[in-house]
């Protein structure tokens, strides 16, 4: 389980738009993920900072889940079919 409310989930993945999780570690996930984070909600960034390993897992599995229900290419972060 990882320790966030749906909406906070909602924002994760909005930070996750141009991150391809398949192309860096969940620990590099989570800092790059934190730092955009930072930007628009502090008090998430420092949350998922906190995450641990099995956390990061999860969290990785689930933003390629939904970057590939939405179509999203492997290697440009976007939406198969539309321009960046």
């Amino acid at each position: 389980m990882i320790p966030i409310y749906f909406d906070e989930l909602a924002e994760v993945l909005k930070a996750c738009t141009r991150l391809r999780p398949d192309e860096c570690s969940p620990v590099q996930l989570r800092q790059l993920m934190a730092e955009h984070l930072t930007h628009t909600n502090r008090k998430l960034a420092d949350k998922v900072l906190k995450f641990d390993g099995p956390q990061l897992v999860a969290l990785s599995a689930f933003v390629l889940q939904a970057q590939a229900l939405v179509g999203m290419s492997e290697r440009t972060g976007a939406v198969v079919g539309q321009s960046a």
